[in-house]
Order: C-alpha cells, then sequence, then structure tokens
C-alpha cells in the first residue's frame, strides 16, 4: 500500500514539473497575443514583458 501511495505522489510531482517547464506553456498576462491591453485606450497595446511578444513563457 506504501508503495502505491509513494508512486502517486511522485506522478503528481512529475506531472506538476513538466506542466510548469513547458516552454508552450501560455502567458498568463497576454493570454498568447504577445501584447497587452492598454487600460486608458481600448485600442492601445503595448508588447507583453513576461513573453516577449512570443505568446509563451520561455522555458527555464
Amino acid at each position: 500500500m506504501e508503495l502505491l501511495i509513494a508512486l502517486l505522489v511522485a506522478a503528481v510531482v512529475v506531472a506538476l514539473i513538466s506542466r510548469n517547464r513547458n516552454p508552450l506553456k501560455v502567458c498568463p498576462t497576454c493570454k498568447g497575443a504577445g501584447v497587452l491591453r492598454s487600460g486608458v485606450w481600448s485600442k492601445r497595446f503595448r508588447p507583453c514583458t513576461r513573453c516577449g511578444r512570443k505568446g509563451e513563457i520561455s522555458a527555464r
């Protein structure tokens, strides 16, 4: 039983690490657009500093 629980915990840890390190993960700030909408003028955009206009977060 302990072996089953240990394997389950290891699988969850591996899944979380691979999810966080995925290089194609969409930037949570710009949602993949590469630019952020301006809060003042709705038609204005500025580059997303988190993803560098790629629409994704760089892999570590």
